[in-house]
């Protein structure tokens, strides 16, 4: 099923994921994912995050998703494979379990576009 309204830059987009370490395996983040059975500081708990595509704060997610996610439609699922230079280069997030110079890949499902859940 085809929509007419995908996301851009500036809207909002509500989406679950996992991120994996390509060369591992290793999950190291997720919109659902707890650490030591703790829930992600700031996350409350939540099953899906938001964000403003090509608006959020450096180092708050990689800049690969500005490009991987431009396009989606409610409801779709993308696979983003995230190379160091559009990730977290060669400083890596060590204390997330991201090691310099990973390529990393994300399973996206935006769940809604602008506060909107069905495909427009």
């Amino acid at each position: 099923k085809m929509c007419n309204r995908r996301a851009t830059t500036e809207d909002l987009l509500e989406i679950s994921y996992i991120g994996k370490v390509v060369d591992t395996g290793n999950i190291f983040d997720g919109s659902a994912v707890k650490i030591n059975g703790e829930a992600i500081p700031g996350r409350g708990n939540d099953i899906s995050v938001f964000f403003v595509l090509g608006k959020q704060p450096f180092g708050q997610f990689p800049p690969g998703w500005d490009v991987g996610l431009e396009g989606m439609c409610v409801g779709e699922r993308r696979r983003l494979v995230i190379p160091p230079v559009l990730g977290y280069g060669a400083a890596g997030v060590p204390r997330r379990g991201i090691p310099p110079n990973a390529t990393l890949q994300y399973d996206v499902t935006l769940v809604s576009l602008n506060g909107l859940a069905t495909p427009q």
